[in-house]
């Protein structure tokens, strides 16, 4: 994450070039440093459970899943990871007696993942106090802040999405 004074010296740079809009450079830099910041806070408060915020919003999406069993490319997918660091991170849930890997019930070419019954109560237990300090989050700002937030997120990736570059769903 940039510091402010990284920031400055890339707007200095930056002024050197043409056409290009310092000011939206400057707002776009601090609007990722904030990011980052939030990242980064909600990164520590999670740490206490010993977890990171990925092997969390794993065993979340396979807590709220209906059949209880994801592969590793849809969880992959659902969580925004490589199918590499998927593989690693489940390496480690498992360490934990959190997850399991058995073979997929309809395809034999394709492994499931599950909670453990361990893991199924870890997630319990947390998911509540999670959930509380999202809505603690998000309540700081007004509902018509909250909304303008999700418009101005929508409108950069719709933006991102034409240019090629978004992120896949």
């Amino acid at each position: 994450m940039p510091s402010r004074s990284t920031i400055q010296g890339i707007v200095e740079f930056a002024g050197r070039l043409e056409k290009l809009d310092i000011g939206a450079l400057r707002e776009g830099l601090e609007i990722w440093r904030l990011h980052r910041e939030v990242q980064r806070a909600v990164e520590h408060n999670l740490s206490g459970w010993g977890l990171t915020v990925r092997q969390i919003e794993i065993m979340e999406s396979l807590y709220h899943n209906g059949a209880g069993v994801m592969t590793p490319a849809d969880l992959a997918d659902e969580v925004g990871l490589t199918r590499s660091a998927m593989t690693s991170t489940l390496d480690s849930l498992e360490k934990l007696g959190h997850t399991a890997r058995s073979p997929h019930p309809t395809d034999r070419r394709m492994l499931a993942v599950s909670l453990t019954p361990a893991g199924r109560a870890f997630i319990d237990r947390r998911l509540p106090e999670r959930y509380r300090n999202i809505a603690r989050l998000v309540n700081v700002l007004s509902k018509s802040e909250q909304a303008l937030l999700q418009k101005a997120y929508g409108k950069v990736l719709d933006l991102l999405a034409h240019a090629g570059y978004a992120a896949q769903a």
